[in-house]
């Protein structure tokens, strides 16, 4: 699962234009010529702030005053969204990667990088929240220590396996970015970068394997976990399948992240959008959301709980809301492949990523039934926690997708930042790097100009 999938070279040669003149995503470009600072930004750090407040204040008082949950819940949203929601969107590096390398989807090669830092950052931000659920943070180093595993532990294979991915594969993956901004920024370093780039490049098939295996093993033993709550868990959500459903939930919402993020980025920063790799992705997205509640209702049927959906509870509202925001969201992004409406594709992933958020909150949370009379509703301090260390990883990828090469572009894209950084930035242009920013020097309407 290389990211050497755009080349950000200069660009040397003239190519010709396509005959039916549509942009081609050929190279990845950062979003130059923006302030790295904006109001969006430091809206997102205040909010980050405040939830690292009250962090401490969680670890001084514990659970009991500063969430909702209870004996009966013990699972909250630091779990249920942070980890169990977040990693589903966060699966791009290894939904992606699948079919672009595995089965040759070669259209989804520019989505990669993208999928890698998306991937990385949700990780990242559940497992600091996992550490703020469990307490003690101090004693996660059991992690790194096999002597201290509980081999029959779902939930301990569900660190594991986060924890390596998140630390390894995923962070490896993200280096060559840097990488290629270093290279540019200092002529004296490139050969000790191309010595870096050269021994990532020979681990890179072991990387790769790790990257299919670990997000595999850890999204299904999420599923296997709530197979241990037994009856508590709704008929029907709980299902021998629960493992596979959550790798397939996972793999149309980790799509849907990916290609709407790349489609938001693009329409904000005035970028233009390569139809034939978004159809791409939005054809593999709606018959992998199709398979997926095929099996899920046939599954349903063999076992007999399929008519529970038909009673009047609120188990058959929270079935129907999920089923009804998925199916659709996938039938409009098979709509989309014949319209080629982009409104239509994003509010299609739109949709079926909340669709599957909610099947994702259900087995540990919606569809729970610990008992009668017993509910689990989060705290404010819960909640502004939970936002704040998602606006973290939000305001971590405002800055990189500025200051690193992440977003897919044109040729002709970078040919305008070359231009514009030549006439504003002779200096950086004499030391061959062409993509310095972090000065709000352009305007969109400028840089449009430009």
């Amino acid at each position: 699962m290389s990211t050497a999938t755009l080349s950000n070279v200069p660009f040397g040669g003239s190519k010709p234009p396509a005959a039916d003149n549509k942009p081609r995503w050929e190279r990845a470009v950062p979003v130059y010529g923006v302030s790295v600072i904006t109001p969006i930004f430091l809206a997102l750090a205040g909010l980050a702030v405040l939830s690292l407040f009250l962090t401490v204040y969680r670890e001084v008082v514990g659970l009991g005053p500063a969430s909702g949950m209870n004996d009966k819940f013990g699972w909250g949203i630091w779990k249920t969204f942070n980890v169990v929601v977040l990693t589903a969107w966060g699966s791009g590096a290894f939904a992606v990667g699948v079919f672009a390398w595995v089965f040759g989807r070669k259209r989804l090669f520019p989505l990669m990088r993208m999928a890698l830092l998306t991937s990385m950052l949700a990780y990242a931000c559940g497992l600091c929240l996992l550490g703020v659920d469990v307490g003690r943070p101090w004693n996660f180093y059991w992690v790194v220590l096999p002597w201290h595993w509980n081999i029959h532990s779902p939930m301990a294979e569900i660190a594991i396996c986060m924890s390596v991915y998140a630390s390894i594969p995923l962070f490896l993956e993200n280096i060559p970015p840097i990488l290629e901004r270093l290279w540019h920024v200092n002529v004296s370093w490139q050969p000790a970068i191309e010595r870096v780039e050269h021994a990532l490049h020979k681990f890179f098939p072991i990387i790769a394997a790790a990257a299919y295996l670990l997000p595999a093993m850890h999204q299904s033993s999420l599923g296997a976990l709530m197979l241990l709550a037994g009856q508590r868990v709704h008929p029907l959500w709980q299902t021998p399948f629960l493992p596979l459903l959550y790798v397939g939930a996972a793999t149309f919402m980790s799509f849907g992240c990916v290609a709407g993020t790349t489609m938001l980025c693009c329409l904000i920063w005035k970028r233009a959008m390569d139809m034939e790799v978004l159809d791409e992705a939005a054809r593999i997205s709606a018959w992998t959301i199709f398979g997926w509640l095929a099996i899920r209702n046939l599954d349903l049927l063999f076992r007999g709980s399929l008519f529970t959906a038909f009673h009047f509870t609120r188990y058959a509202g929270i079935f129907w809301t999920e089923t009804l925001l998925i199916a659709y969201g996938g039938w409009l992004l098979l709509q989309s492949l014949k319209t080629h409406k982009r409104q239509t594709m994003f509010v299609g992933y739109a949709l079926s990523s909340l669709g599957g958020m909610l099947y994702r909150f259900s087995p540990t949370t919606l569809a729970y039934m610990p008992g009668p009379h017993t509910m689990y509703f989060p705290s404010a301090i819960e909640i502004l926690i939970a936002l704040g260390f998602a606006s973290i990883g939000i305001a971590i990828f405002l800055v990189m997708v500025k200051l690193l090469a992440i977003l897919p572009a044109s040729n002709q894209e970078w040919r305008n930042m070359a231009a514009y950084y030549k006439a504003r930035k002779p200096a950086i242009s004499r030391n061959k790097y062409l993509g310095f920013f972090g000065h709000n020097e352009l305007s969109l309407s400028d840089k449009k100009s430009h």
